[in-house]
């Protein structure tokens, strides 16, 4: 599975969302040795991400951002259009068992592309679960009773989110989504990974109305395209490129998503500079 998919609770007025990801989550991490927690920690970041995308109307770009005092220094997600997602990680050397995060923030970009289209979010880092900082972001920012369970194994990432719909507020409404919360908290992995949502569903919110909607593919998409590594290359100006080559006898650039490196010669930055950009060699 490499999907991410919605539903409502009819009765209850709360939306939910399951993204299931074993393929597209390989090639995220398949040209990096992470440790195991930070593995896993991005893997939460990944489907965090795509649920936090899935309750918006439009086609944006959303990211999600750790950035902590512990080991983990940053821990980036990016979700573009059509589902397609990328994620990083940067971190220090560090004994298992040691926190990843410390004191830090939490920080989510929403671009919707239209003017005025663009906001952010920033909270501290409260817990050490990336589900509970978000369930306090959505407190602090939206006001919103939110819910995410995140599961893992060593080959796929899964996530449920459950939220209370704008408007439905009321006593009634709150205790039906603390009901609903306490039922997904008992998801196993193995079920939330590998069922089907027509099978999950209504075994976890037994006697609910559910409407579920089309199930839509998740694609990886490190976007390291050479347009964008020629504008990285010209960003950094002749004088700074002109002393790279005179220092190493090429440029070279690595993308932090996929873990290559490109590499440019003289001819090649010349081209760049003059807008006929030369294709590079790819250094793994």
């Amino acid at each position: 599975m490499n999907e991410v998919q919605t539903f409502v609770l009819e009765d209850s007025g709360i939306r939910g969302a399951l993204v299931r990801l074993e393929e597209t989550w390989q090639r995220v991490v398949a040209a990096h040795d992470y440790p195991p927690e930070v593995r896993a920690l991005l893997g939460d970041g990944v489907v965090s991400t795509l649920l936090l995308a899935s309750g918006l109307k439009t086609t944006p770009s959303v990211s999600l951002q750790l950035q902590g005092e512990g080991p983990l220094k940053l821990l980036l997600v990016q979700c573009t259009e059509g589902q397609r997602v990328r994620g990083m990680a940067s971190f220090n050397t560090y004994d298992t068992g040691t926190p990843l995060l410390g004191e830090g923030r939490l920080v989510v970009n929403l671009d919707t592309g239209k003017p005025n289209g663009f906001f952010q979010g920033i909270v501290p880092l409260t817990s050490a679960k990336l589900e509970e900082c978000l369930e306090s972001y959505f407190a602090k920012s939206e006001q919103l009773d939110t819910r995410l369970v995140l599961r893992s194994d060593e080959q796929r990432v899964a996530g449920l989110l459950l939220q209370v719909l704008p408007g439905h507020g009321e006593e009634r409404a709150v205790e039906a989504f603390e009901t609903a919360a306490a039922c997904a908290s008992t998801v196993s992995a193995g079920e939330l990974m590998r069922s089907t949502a027509e099978e999950l569903l209504p075994k976890l919110f037994a006697g609910q109305a559910i409407r579920l909607f089309k199930a839509r593919t998740v694609a990886h998409d490190c976007r390291c395209t050479p347009e964008r590594l020629a504008g990285v290359v010209r960003m950094l100006g002749a004088e700074e490129v002109k002393s790279l080559l005179a220092e190493q006898g090429h440029v070279e650039l690595k993308c932090e998503f996929c873990n290559r490196a490109f590499r440019y010669d003289d001819a090649q930055v010349d081209a760049i500079m003059r807008g006929t950009p030369q294709e590079s060699s790819a250094v793994h």
